[in-house]
């Protein structure tokens, strides 16, 4: 049995279907399968996703109706052969390295869900640098991309990609469950191993949903009580923050408390 199971989810993407399909084929990491759910695209994915499958058998299509990117997603969860699974967007792309690593340190026992650094490419380039992914920082907001390496047990038992989440954040939405309803530990491994596509706007789902991020954040963050707690410890850990910079700092060679020179350093010749 393949040891992980690629879950990619296909819409319209047949520009950036290709890149994606040949950075999992080069992967050193042989030992996979490739789900591939053409979601009713209307371009040529369809015909893209059938000539590579043709040429290799680890991929597998699933071609259904248009029902969203969550209900994909879970589809090809469930129909994956594998313990360990990795989501997969059809228009980003993995280093050759990239399942081998998270592999290992999964199998280290480094964390339940491992995910990587993130570079941009692109309408935009450089690397996208995320807050590490702590409890005190998932409450504020998602530190990592939809791409990890996680258990299929772990996704199914926690439910999978919600349905309250439809139109965006559903892999944030997936985190939190994970990790304050389930406990389960996100570990990033210190390489860029993922390549997150920046588009045009207007074939951009997440600038489509800009607007809602705050209004879709905050429903989120009602389904996990415990992220209250997590959200007070940031905002004490910012108030004494801002006491500490007000009371005591350094200026012009003098240690200042409320603004008055208490004691001069002597610059070194």
């Amino acid at each position: 049995m393949e040891k992980i199971s690629v879950i990619v989810p296909v819409y319209n993407t047949a520009a950036y279907l290709s890149d994606c399909l040949n950075s999992l084929l080069m992967q050193t990491f042989k030992d996979i399968e490739i789900i591939c759910i053409n979601d009713g695209s209307t371009d040529n994915s369809l015909q893209i996703l059938e000539t590579y499958a043709s040429q290799d058998k680890r991929i597998r299509i699933i071609n259904r109706k248009n029902e969203g990117v969550v209900a994909a997603r879970n589809l090809g969860v469930k129909a994956a052969k594998s313990d360990l699974i990795f989501p997969l967007d059809s228009d980003d792309i993995i280093a050759p390295n990239a399942l081998e690593i998270l592999y290992k340190h999964l199998k280290a026992g480094d964390g339940d869900i491992i995910t990587c650094r993130v570079f941009l490419f692109g309408n935009s380039s450089g690397e996208l640098i995320l807050p590490l992914p702590t409890k005190r920082n998932m409450a504020i907001d998602n530190c990592l991309v939809s791409a990890a390496l996680l258990r299929k047990t772990d996704f199914i038992t926690c439910g999978g990609y919600s349905n309250d989440c439809k139109t965006a954040l559903e892999d944030y939405d997936l985190w939190l469950n994970l990790v304050f309803n389930y406990n389960k530990k996100i570990y990033r491994v210190p390489e860029i191993l993922f390549y997150y596509r920046i588009k045009e706007k207007s074939e951009s789902r997440n600038w489509q949903h800009r607007i809602e991020h705050n209004k879709i954040v905050k429903q989120i963050h009602k389904k996990y009580p415990d992220i209250k707690k997590y959200k007070y410890i940031n905002f004490t850990f910012k108030f004494f923050r801002k006491i500490r910079r007000f009371l005591f700092r350094i200026q012009d060679n003098k240690v200042k408390i409320f603004k008055i020179p208490v004691y001069y350093i002597q610059k070194r010749p």
